[in-house]
């Protein structure tokens, strides 16, 4: 049971520098560098993350939910003047939509991994890169949510033929978004690439990983 505990907290840790990966190279390949860490945002991410991969495997009850909200709030609190009010909005709001994972029915399963896979990374990131860079670009938020979108798809490949034409699809709309200027040609293809790779080898070699391991290396890729 240690060990489990130990293995979770672990992955807290690893979700938490998730979210920062994308955000601070793309500032500091843009240098756009001129800035401080936040310490009250980073205990608020941390919180997410904490509660995203340890936290909520605890089975959490709503007196609990209500003790970390307040803890949340307090740090809102105590930050409502050096953080921006609709970033500390939208990192209670990730907490909130993984409140509501507890209550979701079995078949709405996919939604929860749409959650917990897909907008709260997505927006977690997000938070980050608007409190240090004072903006949001298309050309960040466009390939976050494309490399996340491929994580998702990653981990409900089956090799199917539905899941070969949802690969299709994908990589239609890389090329389309790259025809559109929102990626330049080698985003989309490493991006294209790295979703068949893995896919391929959930199919024929069984190698399976958690979806933090695929966003963990998605986002590295982004550097290239």
């Amino acid at each position: 049971m240690n060990n489990l505990k130990s293995k979770k907290i672990l992955a807290s840790l690893i979700e938490f520098i998730s979210y920062h990966i994308f955000p601070f190279i793309f500032i500091f390949v843009h240098n756009l560098n001129n800035y401080t860490i936040h310490g009250f945002l980073i205990i608020m991410i941390a919180m997410v993350a904490l509660y995203k991969e340890y936290i909520i495997t605890l089975n959490p009850n709503k007196y609990f939910h209500l003790l970390y909200s307040g803890i949340y709030l307090l740090l809102a609190i105590l930050s409502i003047h050096s953080l921006n009010k609709f970033v500390i909005i939208l990192i209670f709001v990730q907490l909130v939509f993984l409140y509501m994972l507890k209550y979701l029915p079995d078949n709405y399963q996919n939604i929860a991994s749409l959650i917990e896979d897909f907008i709260v990374p997505s927006f977690m990131s997000i938070a980050l890169a608007f409190t240090y860079m004072h903006f949001i670009s298309i050309n960040f938020v466009v390939p976050l949510l494309l490399i996340n979108l491929a994580c998702v798809l990653i981990d409900y490949f089956e090799g199917t033929k539905y899941d070969y034409l949802q690969l299709i699809v994908f990589s239609i709309l890389s090329f389309m978004l790259f025809i559109l200027n929102y990626i330049n040609i080698w985003t989309a293809f490493i991006i294209i690439i790295f979703v068949l790779i893995m896919a391929l080898l959930k199919k024929y070699q069984k190698f399976s990983q958690p979806n933090l391991f695929y966003r963990v290396i998605g986002n590295l890729i982004l550097i290239i």
